[in-house]
């Protein structure tokens, strides 16, 4: 259904049937209210989230295709930096390391999506959710530029404010690479990685409920 675009089709047959047996009538007062719900991943930050990608996607093509990760993928340092979750080890306290290790991350995600996507691979190794997580979050996180001697570089987005490329706002920006619908949201002074839940209730003459429908946003 979501593939297709159907989820107000779901609610519209919805407010049909509870038509049809009277539970919703024309005239009516209805309230709105909306609550959060907390997915089920571990808190990332933008750095964890860059290893986690490349970390996810290798796993997930390590089970799919060994013979070809051992072929093909021959990185140095790839088996220290990700032989464990990236969020189980503590990161470098120094704000120049981290943004180093956030560099060697991106570059080791270009690195693996070139190896997946070069002529000579399988086409279906770009079919794993794990290397389409990789991909956006590519996209969303990092420019690859060229530097003053003619290497290209990898560098991390910045906000519009610093002078940067930009970063998508948090509606489209991955949080998981094993939930790729979940999302940083605030409502008040509540922040979750998660959803929204939108409750509506219309009620009848006597203050009681007459019928209820919800959406997960």
């Amino acid at each position: 259904m979501i593939a297709r675009g159907l989820e107000e089709r779901v609610l519209d047959l919805l407010l049909d049937a509870l038509k049809d047996k009277g539970l919703v009538k024309a005239g009516g007062k209805q309230r709105t209210d909306a609550t959060h719900v907390v997915s089920a991943v571990r808190d990332l930050n933008r750095v964890e989230l860059a290893g986690e990608c490349v970390r996810a996607a290798l796993e997930a093509l390590a089970s799919a295709a060994p013979g070809w990760v051992e072929q093909v993928l021959e990185v140095p340092g790839w088996a220290e930096r990700y032989r464990a979750r990236i969020d189980s080890w503590r990161l470098p306290a120094s704000k120049a390391k981290q943004e180093q290790l956030a560099r060697a991350y991106g570059a080791d995600g270009y690195a693996l999506c070139a190896a997946v996507y070069a002529p000579f691979s399988p086409a279906w190794l770009r079919e794993p959710p794990a290397v389409q997580a990789l991909r956006v979050m590519l996209i969303q996180n990092f420019v690859r530029a060229v530097d003053a001697r003619g290497r290209q570089v990898v560098q991390r987005r910045r906000p519009l404010s610093e002078g940067g490329a930009g970063l998508p706002p948090g509606r489209h920006r991955l949080a998981s690479p094993y939930d790729p619908d979940t999302r940083w949201s605030v409502k008040a002074d509540v922040f979750w990685n998660g959803y929204k839940v939108h409750v509506s209730e219309t009620c009848g003459p006597s203050g009681g409920t007459a019928g209820r429908a919800r959406r997960r946003i």
